[in-house]
């Protein structure tokens, strides 16, 4: 019995040595550290949104036309320059980098003036021949359009267009006095074209430059002081001006959660 018993012993002792063993042999599991999580990229900017700014910088303009009771004798102002300065307001929408908008704003204009010497019948300036000006002045200047741009991120680049009006004051003066006559104010219709550039500084602050060149229609300038017999100083003026401005706008998204590239409104 005995040597049975020593038997099963020693049988057992060895399976459970042949159990142990391929796990002896097992190398222990390396330890590996999990990945950093990777950086949260910003979101882009979105240029979506109403926004309101103030708007200041140079203009500069010249008038052109005829006395119309006195054919033959011009109008023309030369080139002069202004300072300029309003406010301006407008909503944009961003889809990817293409943005569209609407903006409109009104800028007041310098009291310089623009003047030309009179060179009488077939002169530009039709009157008094070395001895009297043409002047002409832009009071203000308002203006509505569109807007297309093309963002990278906080910066965005754009054209600019559409509809514009101008309060234009004409006279003449006497070049030995310095005394004005003849004098008339009308507005006047035209166009604007421009581009600039804007970067928003914060989110809702943006930096920009624009420029505008505008077209006004002819008008005619009938002053209630002309001189001469049948009203010769009356005249048809056109003009044509162009400013260069820096803009500071508030922006904000009237939509929370949109982002640069929804469609809908």
């Amino acid at each position: 019995m005995k040597s049975h018993l020593s038997l099963v012993f020693a049988s057992l002792v060895s399976i459970a040595a042949i159990s142990q063993a391929p796990a002896a042999d097992l190398a222990a599991r390396p330890y590996t550290k999990a990945p950093p999580a990777a950086p949260a990229v910003p979101a882009a900017y979105d240029w979506t949104g109403f926004y309101i700014g103030g708007e200041g910088g140079a203009e500069w303009n010249r008038t052109d036309g005829s006395f119309y009771n006195a054919p033959g004798f011009g109008w023309h102002t030369n080139n002069h320059t202004n300072w300029i300065a309003g406010g301006f307001g407008g909503f944009q929408k961003q889809w990817s980098q293409v943005v569209l908008g609407i903006e409109g704003g009104w800028d007041a204009v310098g009291s310089d003036w623009g003047t030309s010497l009179g060179g009488g019948a077939g002169g530009s300036c039709g009157f008094a021949a070395g001895t009297q000006y043409c002047r002409s002045r832009i009071r203000d200047i308002g203006y509505v359009g569109g807007k297309l741009g093309w963002a990278w991120n906080r910066w965005m680049l754009y054209a600019t267009g559409g509809w514009a009006e101008a309060s234009l004051r004409s006279s003449g003066s006497i070049a030995a006095s310095g005394a004005t006559f003849s004098e008339a104010s009308r507005r006047h219709d035209g166009w604007y074209v421009g581009g600039g550039f804007d970067y928003a500084v914060l989110d809702n602050l943006v930096l920009g430059v624009v420029y505008r060149h505008y077209e006004f229609d002819s008008n005619r300038h009938d002053c209630s002081t002309c001189l001469g017999v049948g009203n010769v100083d009356f005249r048809n003026v056109s003009a044509r001006a162009d400013s260069i401005m820096g803009r500071i706008s508030f922006k904000w998204n009237a939509w929370p959660g949109t982002t640069a590239g929804s469609i809908g409104f």
